[in-house]
Formats: C-alpha cells, structure tokens, sequence
C-alpha cells in the first residue's frame, strides 16, 4: 500500500479500560470499545505543550488536557448504556463525563499513544 497524504488522518482503534469490578473486591473488570482519531499535527501539539506550561492550577491542567482528547477523538463505537445495553452516541458531554474517571483516561491515553507510536493494538490493549 502506498502512503496517501491528507490534509488529516482519521482512524479507528481499539481501547481497553480497566476499571475496579462492583462485585469482587479488589478485582478489575475490562471494557473494550474502539475509537475514532484524529492525531494533532505538530504545530497544534507544539502550541498544547506551551499553554499547557503556562497553566497555574491543576483544575487547569484537568481542563486542558480534556479539551486535548476532544479535540483528538471523533467518535466512538461499541459504547452501550448501563440500563438497557443500547449502543451510546458520542456526545461531547457523554465523553466528557467517561474521561471523568481515571481508568477511562487511562485506557484512552494508552490506546492513544499506542496508535502514535505506530504499533498494532496488543492484546488486552
């Protein structure tokens, strides 16, 4: 296949998240779905490093570096109520309250970073 150059990339990947299991103490359950990317080039991620090091509080930082993930991820798949199991449509708001919780930041993050580093998803993410 031969590289095709565009203006940006878009791309699928899988995420695993970790999270403590409700029904076994000390235990972890994982999750998986997939989302979309769309990677910042280097002059937007150059321009995110110094504004980030311009902050002066953490709830700052926090807001920072979730803009950062909006602004990287499109979409999602494979994200199903609690209730009935129907699949969820990515909102904004809906992924800002998953990034709420450490363990969904983490497992976005991972997968994220894995993708830029251009290795094939692992197994267990």
């Amino acid at each position: 296949m031969k590289f095709k150059l565009a203006k940006s990339y878009r791309y699928w990947w899988p995420v695993t998240i970790r999270q403590p299991d409700p029904d076994n103490a000390g235990k972890l359950v994982e999750m998986k779905l997939k989302l979309l990317f769309e990677p910042s080039n280097r002059e937007e991620v150059l321009e995110s490093q110094k504004r980030f090091s311009e902050l002066t509080s953490e709830a700052e930082r926090m807001e920072h570096e979730t803009a950062q993930y909006l602004r990287v991820v499109k979409g999602w798949d494979d994200v199903v109520d609690e209730d009935d199991g129907q699949q969820v449509p990515f909102s904004e708001e809906l992924f800002r309250r998953a990034l709420s919780h450490s363990w969904f930041r983490a497992g976005v993050e991972r997968a994220y970073v894995e993708s830029l580093l251009g290795e094939e998803a692992r197994l267990g993410n």
